[in-house]
């Protein structure tokens, strides 16, 4: 094979490696030690350094093999950028432009420095190659390689050189756009958590003087719309009679209410919400379905999701938030910063159940009182007038019609007065509602002498709010039965189905309730219906007896 063909595939075989050693790595440090020592070994050369400069007065020592123990011992001094050392040869004429191609022989002032200082062995170095590192004009840095013995380089070795040092100034720009591009989005990733973590703490006081769900539901919403508009979708999804049920959506337009149960339960095959409240991990996904129709908008979009329960409670877990973008997963950090804001709301939802069991139980020390004091100061009054005129009847002459005819209705009206004093005592008792609705009406309806038939399905799951409600508004329905009806009988019906809950009061006595709408006790009614959103309605024509309908919408009924 001729001699120019074998240097030739030579040259490329060196090209080739130094080229793939160059992309070995993304250290700028590592990739040049690596090419200048493989680069010596393929040219058959003993030593070698690289300079990387960044203007005309600084460069630093990037690279460098088997340097004379002159240069290595003392690399501060002859190798490292210091005043004294700025003048070599070699660095004057690359930084003046003199050096656009490679130098064969440039005689090193630093080994003739080590020389005049005798600072050790130069092996008998005195001259050195210099290659120029330059790319699209840019002045990288220089190459220089030396050999003892050797003072001249063919023309082929540095055209090869050249090649090379073309390389290795493209990967080093390469390297540094790498590592300045690294360095922004550091610098914006850590500026996003700084801001994250500021807005996480607006959102958390924002959050924290609420005292009801829905105004917390609300408010957590509101405040993930203005201060972390990248997540454009949110959920807040709570267990509800056995479904997991969205309580509130976050869209590019901002939070809305709705109440979307879960359409199925895939037990085998459940959807990213259903596993992160099973198991209560974070959980994310790409593009997949959820089993939620007002969800179909988070379909397309990247979703994480977050359990939220106490951690001092595993065992109770309140729902999840869902968060959904259109941009690629999240990093640890933007997890750790978000699962801590989770956590928050996981405590927002605790503090208002304290807070609710805490205003019950001011409410219920507070009945027991004034049923203590009824007890213990009216009724036993009352009890004694009616023993008083029961007595007076019998001091009262036969003949003294007028004033015996008083006393029989002050008896008779103390008896009705101590029955509605034992009536009320008995309903301000904080433990009544324990029983259930239907031993609960039976029981009043008895203590009041109506005769109740009622109608109530097997199951009967309702809140406790939606148990209160019914439980005042039949207690006053019955009361004015009582009163006003001239009927001893009544029907009460409780019907519950997709939509909802409804209680009808039924009598067939006198009617014309509707002509006392305005009074205190229907109004009551009314406002007890209204605040959990419900319809009342009062059909009641003279003659023809009189109906009440009370209506509760689906989503209050578990609440």
């Amino acid at each position: 094979m001729p001699i120019h063909s074998l240097k030739y595939q030579k040259a490329l075989q060196i090209q080739r490696e130094i080229s793939e050693t160059l992309n070995k790595s993304t250290d700028l440090h590592e990739i040049l030690q690596l090419s200048l020592e493989r680069l010596l070994e393929l040219m058959e050369l003993e030593t070698g350094w690289i300079f990387l400069t960044e203007d005309n007065t600084f460069y630093q020592l990037a690279a460098d093999y088997q340097l004379p123990p002159a240069m290595a011992d003392n690399r501060e001094e002859l190798m490292h950028c210091q005043e004294g050392c700025t003048d070599c040869t070699c660095l004057q004429l690359y930084w003046e432009g003199h050096m656009k191609q490679a130098v064969n022989h440039v005689k090193c002032i630093r080994l003739k420095q080590a020389v005049a200082d005798k600072m050790g062995e130069t092996r008998g170095l005195t001259h050195h190659a210099s290659i120029p590192l330059t790319i699209r004009g840019k002045k990288i840095g220089l190459l220089n390689l030396a050999s003892p013995g050797r003072h001249r380089f063919h023309e082929d070795d540095l055209i090869l050189l050249e090649t090379i040092a073309y390389q290795i100034g493209a990967a080093v720009e390469r390297t540094r756009l790498h590592q300045q591009q690294t360095k922004e989005e550091v610098h914006a990733t850590a500026r996003y958590l700084i801001d994250a973590y500021a807005n996480a703490e607006r959102i958390k006081r924002e959050i924290g003087n609420v005292h009801t769900r829905n105004e917390l539901f609300q408010g957590i919403m509101e405040e993930l719309h203005h201060h972390l508009p990248h997540w454009t979708h949110a959920a807040i999804i709570t267990m509800e009679q056995g479904r997991l049920t969205i309580q509130i959506c976050l869209d590019e337009h901002g939070p809305k209410e709705v109440f979307d149960k879960e359409q199925k339960i895939n037990l085998s095959q459940p959807d990213l919400i259903r596993r992160a409240y099973v198991q209560q991990r974070i959980m994310q996904e790409n593009k997949k379905p959820l089993h939620f129709s007002s969800l179909k908008d988070h379909q397309s979009l990247y979703s994480i999701a977050f359990p939220l329960f106490m951690r001092e409670r595993p065992e109770e877990t309140f729902g999840v938030l869902l968060l959904s973008r259109s941009t690629t997963a999240c990093d640890y950090l933007e997890i750790g910063m978000l699962e801590g804001l989770a956590y928050h709301f996981s405590m927002g939802i605790e503090r208002i159940r304290l807070y609710e069991e805490w205003e019950a139980l001011l409410v219920s020390k507070e009945r027991n009182r004034l049923a203590r004091d009824l007890h213990d100061s009216v009724n036993q009054k009352l009890f004694a007038l009616s023993l008083i005129s029961g007595g007076l009847q019998e001091l009262i002459d036969k003949d003294e019609r007028t004033i015996l005819e008083a006393v029989r209705e002050v008896q008779q009206l103390s008896k009705e007065a101590l029955i509605d004093m034992r009536s009320l005592i008995w309903q301000l008792r904080p433990d009544h509602l324990e029983q259930g609705l239907v031993t609960l009406f039976n029981e009043y309806a008895q203590k009041i002498g109506v005769e109740l038939s009622m109608e109530t399905p097997e199951n009967l799951e309702l809140s406790q709010s939606c148990k209160e409600a019914l439980w005042r508004i039949g207690q006053e329905a019955l009361n004015n039965i009582q009163k006003h009806a001239g009927t001893s009988k009544a029907v009460i019906v409780m019907e519950s189905d997709a939509d909802g809950f409804m209680m009808k009061v039924i009598d067939q006595g006198n009617g014309g309730a509707v002509e006392k709408q305005q009074s205190l006790g229907i109004t009551s009614m009314k406002e007890r219906t209204e605040e959990l959103d419900g319809s009342f309605h009062i059909n009641s024509e003279k003659g023809k007896g009189t109906t009440i309908i009370v209506r509760f919408p689906n989503d209050r009924k578990g609440r």
